[in-house]
């Protein structure tokens, strides 16, 4: 019997944990002053590129809203055209948000279409600042205005040099780890990287059936379908 509904369903039941954390903590920044500035439709860290564990890709794309597959292969399309221009992770990181364009799950307002089931990366993100300080892209400011930027944040409460909330960052990256040794665990590796990319693979080649047959025989599919590029997905050994 397959594996993966027993994954899936500890996984909600770790978003849940999250979000019942990430409340409590937004209570006590609010009762002590603090502002968050996200809110539906801003969409600004929405061309940010998404890294997931695999158990949060699948549960998506085994809900994928009617109409959103469309828009994930078009995104895939766009990212496999770039691919020979991805020669690192400085570049895909850049041409990612300035090319391939924004989350292909937004829907017509901006707003998130699986935000029910978003994975833990995208729950971290709480920005101090408003949101247009999301779509900038910093590689791009003076010295001076990178410098009048950083001036303005409280290094006790972001992830410094970000403007992003510390504490939800590093909840993300507490429950993400857990899900990621899960997925080692049970199969001897754990598959991570692109979000959309990894529903595609799921959608067109069955990923979560080749998982389960080894590392070797999942290094195989994403070699033959041309994504085997490290900054697009990681394969971890469990002892990593």
């Amino acid at each position: 019997m397959t594996r993966w509904p027993a994954l899936t369903e500890e996984l909600r039941m770790q978003q849940l944990l999250m979000e019942m954390s990430l409340r409590e903590w937004l209570a006590g920044y609010a009762a002590g002053g603090g502002r968050i500035h996200c809110s539906r439709g801003c969409r600004g860290c929405c061309t940010l590129a998404v890294s997931t564990t695999f158990t949060e890709a699948l549960a998506i794309a085994a809900t994928l809203p009617e109409g959103l597959a469309d828009r994930v292969d078009a995104y895939v399309n766009r990212l496999l055209a770039l691919r020979p221009r991805l020669t690192d992770l400085a570049a895909y990181l850049r041409l990612h948000r300035r090319e391939i364009g924004p989350c292909p799950f937004l829907d017509a307002d901006g707003a998130c279409a699986v935000y029910a089931r978003r994975p833990f990366s995208c729950r971290a993100l709480l920005a101090t600042r408003e949101s247009p300080w999301c779509s900038v892209d910093f590689s791009e400011l003076s010295s001076a205005e990178k410098q009048a930027f950083v001036a303005t944040l409280d290094p006790a409460v972001v992830a410094f040099p970000t403007h992003y909330a510390a504490v939800p960052r590093a909840l993300g990256e507490e429950f993400e780890e857990q899900a990621k040794r899960r997925l080692a665990a049970t199969f001897g590796f754990a598959l991570t990287g692109n979000l959309p990319l990894q529903i595609y693979l799921e959608r067109h080649c069955r990923l979560s059936a080749t998982i389960p047959l080894g590392d070797e025989a999942t290094r195989t599919l994403l070699v033959s379908r041309g994504v085997d590029a490290p900054f697009l997905l990681q394969l971890a050994p469990a002892s990593s």
